[in-house]
């Protein structure tokens, strides 16, 4: 409580004087109140994230591609599957899951290094269980629905199969996630083939692990 009210003192401190909370403020409050486990107070926190343009990008691609021509022609996601994608393992599928993969590597990586992985998300409102995105990962949405299901759910990933359920329904862009590592100071966010790296440390370790894996970090 402290600790957070003196968040709030330096978020009142820097808005007076440069109209916004500096990002590493912001980051550090974050990592804090996922370590006091705090998910009401980390909600307000991680809403604020969105008002800066600083966030570097993980994603599939080195540059950003502007010819929205020639990104049609390669896209690949989650919502240009079809059910016989999954049934028969079409090409569209196989591309799909190579760059899902290549984010499962990657936060498994992170996962690994990290004592303290924090998670907060947002589950849909409904979830339409008739639709594609519920059946093909059935499985995976009743791993990560609290029983009690709340606007925000709150977790420290233990179980390897927790973290891959997320990045599965993240990269299919259907869950709003925020991955939280205190130690590394490091907040991500994203749903969909990208994810948001909020940070104001050196990134070269990570850039590295990111190219190993077929990601780039822009």
């Amino acid at each position: 409580m402290v600790y957070y009210d003196r968040c709030i003192a330096v978020l009142k401190k820097e808005l007076k004087e440069s109209k916004g909370m500096s990002l590493k403020n912001i980051i550090d409050c974050i990592c804090k109140e996922a370590t006091n486990k705090d998910s009401k107070k980390l909600e307000e926190l991680l809403e604020q994230l969105y008002d800066y343009e600083s966030a570097k990008i993980l994603d599939i691609y080195p540059y950003q591609i502007k010819s929205n021509e020639k990104y049609s022609q390669v896209e690949v996601f989650f919502d240009k599957l079809e059910m016989v994608d999954f049934q028969q393992k079409t090409q569209d599928y196989h591309s799909y899951q190579k760059s899902l993969e290549k984010f499962e590597r990657f936060f498994e990586l992170m996962w690994l290094k990290s004592s303290e992985f924090y998670a907060f998300y947002y589950l849909p409102d409904p979830l339409y269980k008739d639709q594609l995105y519920y059946k093909v990962y059935k499985n995976e949405w009743g791993k990560i629905t609290p029983k009690d299901l709340t606007e925000g759910t709150f977790v420290n990933i233990d179980e390897y199969t927790m973290l891959i359920s997320l990045i599965k329904l993240a990269v299919s862009d259907h869950l709003h996630l925020h991955f939280i590592l205190p130690e590394e100071n490091i907040v991500f966010s994203g749903n969909g083939l990208a994810f948001l790296i909020y940070s104001q440390h050196n990134l070269e370790l990570l850039e590295k692990v990111a190219n190993t894996e077929g990601l780039y970090i822009r």
